[in-house]
């Protein structure tokens, strides 16, 4: 037997775009200077485009530095990555980051930048554990309250903001993009230190679990769910600032209701987060043909201002959806309506992007 190895192209281009009413739909489409590469999941808030630049083996170990641009109308974000595996260890990847980003979101304006290193370590195929730290400076623009034109004001922030990170992945599902059999699990804890216009010290929790079980032999039936539980402890509302707070709604959260459209709000539907946060769905998925499937789901959540969860005032959506087989992975299109809207809520919400909403 002959084996032939060549190089792969050092440099790889991706170019993506997205466009959506709700700020919750996108798409990716990737390509290389020596060829086609494969189109990639994305979760995009807003209408834009983005590109990444992917240069391999720099420095001659196998490493990966990869430049991303993005334009978008709620978040333009520019970032760099240096990713050096098997550091100290073969199954360890050490990650040197910075970004720069400004967003303006409908709960508050952003913009700033920062630096950070992460350490991943491989357990098994599929289970990672990450630990890490970053340093921000954000100048933030917080929406607190409505004048007497109805117009939202708020407190103008500059904050430096140092975070700890230590996070779980496990993955027994049989596919990243079109699960139909097994288990996921994603777990976080990121202690922040908040100095500048505010001081503050507190902890952000986060855990979601999704299974997915086929009624059949060949899994042209699934059902699946998912389960998402968050807390910030140590802090309080309004202490706690705007873009560090929990948020709920839209494609990958409660679909049905607009991006952070569920939970408080002020009295022109601002969004104001929270410190504690609930969210679960179940779907059954059903392939017609060898291309083409259909779906039902249900949605809800609820965020609350305080670190116990308000489970009296869930936001509950339910919709239909198709998908597309596109080889390696399905095309997602998402249709879904707000079961108890509030004033403000639109009718009907589209999502379109390429995998499973979970």
């Amino acid at each position: 037997m002959v084996v032939n190895l060549a190089e792969r192209p050092p440099r790889t281009l991706e170019l993506g775009a997205a466009y959506s009413a709700t700020a919750a739909s996108g798409f990716d489409a990737s390509f290389t200077p020596a060829g086609s590469g494969l189109g990639a999941y994305t979760s995009i808030d807003g209408s834009g485009v983005d590109a990444k630049w992917i240069h391999y083996n720099v420095l001659r170990r196998a490493d990966t530095i990869t430049l991303t641009a993005k334009l978008y109308d709620i978040q333009q974000v520019l970032d760099l990555q240096l990713a050096l595996p098997d550091w100290r260890r073969g199954d360890q990847t050490l990650r040197f980051g910075a970004d720069a980003l400004n967003e303006r979101t409908p709960a508050y304006d952003d913009a700033g930048g920062g630096v950070r290193a992460t350490v991943e370590r491989r357990w098994a195929k599929t289970t990672f554990v990450t630990v890490g730290g970053y340093l921000d400076y954000v100048a933030i623009r917080e929406k607190t309250a409505v004048n007497g034109n109805a117009t939202p004001v708020g407190e103008n922030l500059k904050l430096f903001i140092t975070t700890g990170l230590a996070a779980f992945a496990l993955d027994r599902s049989n596919s990243p993009l079109n699960p139909s059999r097994g288990w996921r699990l994603d777990a976080r804890t990121e202690p922040t230190w908040i100095t500048g216009d505010r001081n503050l010290v507190y902890l952000k929790a986060q855990t979601q679990a999704s299974a997915y079980l086929p009624l059949d032999r060949t899994a042209a039936t699934v059902i699946a769910g998912r389960l998402k539980l968050g807390a910030i402890l140590g802090g309080s509302i309004p202490d706690v600032p705007t873009d560090r707070r929990l948020f709920a709604g839209g494609g990958g959260s409660v679909r049905g209701y607009g991006y952070q459209a569920v939970g408080p709000r002020l009295s022109d539907n601002t969004p104001e987060g929270g410190l504690s946060l609930v969210e679960g769905s179940i779907e059954a998925r059903r392939r017609i043909t060898d291309k083409w499937g259909v779906v039902a789901f249900v949605d809800a959540g609820t965020v609350g201002l305080g670190t116990t969860p308000d489970f009296r005032d869930f936001s509950v959506g339910a919709g239909i959806g198709a998908r597309y087989d596109l080889g390696f992975g399905p095309l997602r299109l998402d249709i879904a309506t707000p079961l108890n809207p509030r004033l403000g809520d639109a009718v009907i919400q589209v999502y379109l992007s390429i995998g499973q909403s979970f």
